[in-house]
């Protein structure tokens, strides 16, 4: 997309340039891609390891992607791409997310359960996983989520702004979003909605069938687990 030069346009020269992107490759492949994209353009990423006697965070900094082809990684690393202002991704570019967004509203066809199964983003400083959650989302406990009583549209959106962008966007574009900006020598993360969803899936069943629930959503993880271990 960068080598077509679209910022050079008559109707974009001058002026800041995004690309809109979301990972359709595969079945469920916007479960695990994001942390990919965040590899990709930060140049780094971040790997569990013991400091100090317990766990911890540590950076992972990597010039190339993993495979044979050997993609650079580090697009916003310097300033080689100063025409591209910033990249927007969602993990919820989906059909299932035109259905929360109504269904959350009030507009639930009968007959019908609507569960929203996943992992919220855990807030607490030195956290190295997310939280699991399985929410019916015609509930309270999901519409309270988001200050509106319904899940938004920006609920899921992640704005990453090139550090060294010819032409900055103003995080007024998109308000509601999350906005990654590099501040201090680090990277900042900044949220409208106390709630962040790193991955989730949508689970449509009869209102007659026994409603998934959160147990049945860890027991099912464990399992697959087990099956993706070398010794299972």
């Amino acid at each position: 997309k960068l080598a077509r030069r679209y910022d050079q346009l008559p109707h974009a020269n001058g002026k800041p340039f995004i690309l809109a992107v979301a990972d359709f490759q595969a079945s469920g492949s916007m479960m695990w891609s994001r942390e990919g994209l965040i590899g990709y353009l930060l140049g780094s990423g971040a790997t569990v390891a013991e400091v100090d006697g317990r766990p911890q965070a540590v950076p992972m900094p990597a010039e190339h992607l993993l495979g044979p082809a050997r993609f650079p990684a580090g697009l916003f690393a310097n300033d080689e791409h100063a025409e591209l202002s910033a990249v927007i991704f969602t993990n919820a570019c989906s059909m299932a997310k035109l259905n929360r967004v109504a269904i959350s509203g009030g507009g639930a066809p009968a007959g019908h359960r609507y569960t929203r199964i996943g992992n919220f983003f855990d807030r607490t400083p030195g956290a190295l996983k997310g939280i699991p959650f399985c929410l019916d989302i015609t509930s309270a406990d999901y519409r309270g989520l988001w200050p509106h009583g319904y899940e938004p549209w920006t609920a899921e959106m992640e704005v990453f702004h090139n550090p060294f962008a010819r032409h900055p966007v103003s995080v007024d574009l998109l308000p509601e979003a999350t906005h990654w900006f590099r501040q201090g020598g680090e990277w900042i993360c900044s949220s409208v909605y106390e709630a962040s969803i790193l991955w989730s899936q949508t689970l449509i069943t009869s209102s007659d069938k026994t409603a998934p629930s959160l147990d049945d959503f860890l027991n099912n993880a464990a399992r697959d687990s087990r099956m993706d271990s070398p010794e299972a």
